[in-house]
């Protein structure tokens, strides 16, 4: 990876991991996806830091020829790992919506009762 490269990944990431340690200061995240977000920071500021050990990775653990690949690999699996979170909060407010409908329907049926 040529330097220009390295500098404007560098860059990159920094400024991204500026920017979610502001929106965990506004207390914008919870602190699942914080966790989430700071790895995945950390990650693309160590990119161009760690180069050489992502390639030894790359090539002599897993096998792969072209060490570019390990990035997508990771990159893939932080985007599975966070729809799969994504995917268990929408089901747990869409759980918790059904209820509060039923409350609300079981409170406005009393409400109607009590006023006949």
């Amino acid at each position: 990876m040529g330097i220009r490269i390295q500098i404007i990944g560098l860059l990159i990431g920094l400024i991204f991991f500026i920017g979610v340690l502001r929106y965990i200061k506004k207390n914008s995240f919870n602190p699942g996806q914080s966790v989430l977000w700071i790895f995945l920071c950390i990650f693309l500021v160590s990119i161009p830091v760690l180069e050489p050990f992502y390639k030894w990775i790359a090539t002599d653990i897993i096998g792969i020829n072209d060490a570019r690949h390990i990035i997508y690999i990771f990159i893939i699996g932080f985007l599975l790992i966070y729809n799969f979170y994504l995917s268990s909060k929408i089901t747990k407010m869409s759980d918790q919506i059904q209820n509060l409908i039923s409350f609300t329907a079981i409170l406005e049926k009393d409400s109607r009762g009590k006023n006949i």
